[in-house]
């Protein structure tokens, strides 16, 4: 009977004190969650702020353009205004080789390279032709032996002036370079030198005149008039339009015509 009473008891339910224990174990089991997605967010917020300053820092607009090589030919400013587009783009979305080709149209340069210095830089080093004289008037000789036509010359830029064939700027270089010592010895400037078609040499003074020296037998027919030099002309280089040396055995002197000439001529 008693048995009967002990199995018709109902259970016994948990008392406050359990309840609250487990309440309590809930809250620091959210709790630890809570901080750990918390933690993990932040991370994620931080690598994503991090990431996007990154970026911006790499796509950084260009701010300021590098000079190496300028010189009187080609100056810093020039090269500044050409590439001023450049400035304001992201400096991996610049076009490198645009801007090379740009540069090379000048025409006094051998050799451009532009190189990106991150964050914001450009650097341009610039190799730049040496003239050593005019060639066929508007194009220039280099000391390399390169013919080239620059877009500009300085106004003060002086320089021999050499004519001739195409291919012969070099052979045309070396007659005015072993010449001009040889007149220099007795005072006179030489100028230019021109080669015809046909290889006939032409020699240009400061004062104006020039030589027709012809195709052969240069050094002899230039010492003739040499030798007698400074007994006859020597003075009076400004009065004389040309000389020819083309004859075999001496040499013409054509006289330029003076104002008294003129007026006499105009009276006539």
């Amino acid at each position: 009977m008693a048995a009967r009473r002990a199995s018709q008891a109902r259970p016994r339910g948990p008392t406050w004190r359990e309840r609250w224990s487990a309440f309590v174990a809930g809250l620091r089991i959210a709790a630890r969650w809570a901080w750990r997605i918390g933690l993990w967010a932040g991370f994620i917020a931080a690598l994503a702020l991090v990431s996007q300053r990154v970026w911006l820092k790499l796509q950084a607009p260009v701010s300021s353009i590098e000079i190496d090589g300028a010189n009187r030919f080609v100056t810093a400013e020039a090269v500044r205004t050409e590439l001023e587009p450049a400035k304001g783009q992201s400096i991996w979305s610049v076009d490198i080789e645009e801007l090379r080709h740009r540069l090379l149209a000048n025409g006094w340069l051998t050799e451009v390279r532009i190189e990106r210095q991150w964050p914001d830089r450009l650097v341009v080093r610039l190799a730049t032709h040496r003239p050593i004289a005019a060639w066929n008037e508007k194009r220039l000789l280099s000391a390399a032996g390169r013919v080239f036509e620059p877009q500009d010359r300085p106004a003060d830029l002086e320089l021999p002036e050499l004519a001739g064939p195409s291919g012969s700027q070099w052979s045309v270089w070396e007659r005015y370079t072993s010449l001009r010592p040889v007149l220099a010895d007795v005072g006179l400037t030489l100028s230019g030198v021109s080669m015809s078609a046909r290889g006939s040499l032409s020699l240009s003074l400061a004062s104006g005149a020039v030589i027709h020296a012809g195709r052969e037998s240069l050094e002899t027919r230039l010492q003739r008039l040499l030798d007698v030099y400074p007994a006859t002309l020597a003075g009076r280089m400004e009065q004389i339009e040309r000389i020819d040396l083309r004859y075999s055995n001496g040499f013409a002197v054509a006289w330029r015509e003076s104002a008294t000439d003129k007026t006499k001529k105009e009276k006539d």
